[in-house]
């Protein structure tokens, strides 16, 4: 499951997103947000995986909160304005979505999202399987004139590279 936030300061708008939300089953909607201020405390207070946001709100942008973030999920802007698309792209979100989003669009966006999601799960659990070998890992084998050659880490003194 892909825990997410939606962010949006119309009403009918986060309605709407939360709606969409609930339609997808590998999705888990853990809060609505009505303006940047309540998401940034929801992703302090939560393990968010994606956030669906708007750009513009009072006070706070959606672009000027994803800048904001150490850590940053995966975004998907949802907005009116088309050309806020290189600023989205800049922050490198997952998605930019124009309002009013059809729900196959809307699918598509997800699914991209739980591909991204899915491919770092999985590079997480190799890289602790990766972690807890590597210590006794010290070599590596090469295919040299039609046989295996073992080459020990400690003994590479310089590599050249031809073509």
């Amino acid at each position: 499951m892909i825990n997410c936030i939606a962010v949006d300061d119309e009403s009918l708008a986060l309605d709407l997103l939360a709606d969409n939300i609930s339609k997808v089953p590998y999705l888990n909607l853990i809060a609505c947000c009505k303006d940047a201020f309540s998401a940034a405390k929801a992703l302090r207070e939560h393990t968010i995986d994606l956030v669906f946001i708007d750009i513009q709100m009072p006070g706070l942008t959606g672009l000027q909160l994803i800048d904001s973030l150490q850590q940053k999920p995966m975004v998907i802007l949802i907005t009116a304005y088309k050309h806020y698309a290189l600023d989205g792209y800049r922050l490198n979100v997952l998605d930019y979505l124009l309002k009013p989003v059809d729900m196959v669009r809307f699918m598509k966006a997800c699914d991209k999202a739980m591909e991204l999601y899915q491919l770092r799960q999985s590079t997480k659990e190799l890289s602790v399987k990766e972690n807890s070998r590597s210590l006794s890992l010290h070599y590596f084998f090469l295919n040299v004139d039609y046989s295996m050659v073992k080459v020990v880490y400690s003994d590479i003194v310089w590599i050249e590279g031809l073509h």
